[in-house]
């Protein structure tokens, strides 16, 4: 049986929406997502944060400092220093690193005297030498030496007659300074011959500015001060012995113990200094120690007194039977068992 359409009911497509009543209270809804959410939902909810809020720019008069102002830089800023005419760019120039022409020393400085020096130093000023001959060669500017150099001829304890250098690396030809020892030689040479400071007599080098110290504090060469006198004979006051670098005492003042140049400069000399320096002239004339004239005397044979030294069998000229030395070394200020090891026949 068929239905008639205007008498139906109104079809799903057809169907009109619902109409409610207008409500008089306006309610919010709040939706999370797609999706709508309760009071309860809502009041629990965190807060959210306020967006930052941007701080406007403030305005400040003349002569006023901002406080937001941030600090300047302590950095150095590159300054530009190009030519005005606007010239090629130049490379920075590189720094010159200094050259140093700085002096080395050629051994070890020495802060303090060690104790080896000690006993050196003791036998060096208690024991008596001789200077035979003194040479003093000036600076060369152009050179590697910018400092004077003294040669020295130096007899022994035990006669032998040694050379001693004072240079940069002061030397002697004695065994104990070749076995690479300070020998008491070098020691005598500069604190009695040369009186050098108290600091630099225990070193074992010097620099060209220490030794021109020391050459400038010591005292005269005797040919130079001879060069200053008068030449009459006439006996001078005395003072110290050329040959041993020491004073003349009370007693050998009354003693006939001390002679002069009674040839020329009239300086004084200990007899026993001026024999030993007759007889390492070998046949040679004997002059004297100062002023280098001839000597002249009536009391020694100098032609004989220079023919007492001779060439030992260690190769050096020795006077000590001319002096009335016994030529034999002595040890009592040695250490004694170094003694017993090379004296007394060990291995």
């Amino acid at each position: 049986m068929g239905v008639d359409p205007d008498q139906a009911g109104p079809s799903r497509r057809s169907r009109q929406p619902i109409k409610h009543e207008e409500q008089d209270d306006e309610t919010d809804v709040v939706f999370l997502g797609q999706c709508p959410i309760g009071d309860y939902e809502r009041d629990n909810m965190p807060d959210e944060k306020p967006a930052r809020k941007r701080r406007r720019p403030v305005k400040h008069e003349e002569g006023e400092e901002s406080l937001d102002k941030k600090p300047a830089s302590k950095r150095a800023k590159v300054v530009d220093l190009g030519d005005e005419d606007g010239g090629q760019d130049k490379k920075p120039a590189q720094r010159k690193a200094k050259v140093f022409d700085e002096e080395k020393r050629l051994k070890r400085f020495r802060a303090k005297a060690p104790l080896s020096y000690n006993e050196i130093r003791e036998r060096a000023l208690s024991q008596r030498m001789f200077v035979l001959d003194r040479v003093r060669s000036p600076p060369d500017e152009t050179s590697l030496s910018p400092h004077p150099i003294e040669h020295l001829a130096i007899a022994g304890t035990t006669g032998n007659v040694y050379t001693v250098v004072i240079d940069k690396l002061p030397s002697c030809t004695c065994p104990h300074a070749r076995k690479g020892n300070q020998c008491k030689h070098i020691v005598y040479v500069l604190a009695r011959v040369l009186r050098a400071r108290q600091d630099l007599q225990y070193q074992l080098a010097f620099l060209s500015a220490e030794l021109c110290d020391i050459f400038d504090n010591a005292p005269p060469l005797p040919a130079a001060t001879s060069k200053d006198t008068t030449k009459d004979g006439n006996r001078k006051p005395l003072e110290d012995c050329p040959i041993c670098c020491e004073d003349f005492d009370e007693a050998e003042k009354e003693e006939e113990t001390v002679v002069w140049c009674k040839a020329a400069c009239g300086n004084n000399i200990h007899k026993a200094c001026f024999n030993q320096w007759a007889a390492t002239k070998r046949g040679g004339p004997v002059t004297c120690p100062f002023c280098r004239t001839p000597w002249a005397t009536s009391e020694e044979d100098l032609s004989t007194l220079a023919k007492v030294g001779k060439v030992n069998n260690e190769g050096y000229v020795n006077v000590a039977g001319q002096l009335g030395l016994s030529g034999q070394r002595d040890y009592s200020s040695y250490n004694q068992y170094w003694v017993r090891r090379h004296l007394g026949g060990w291995d």
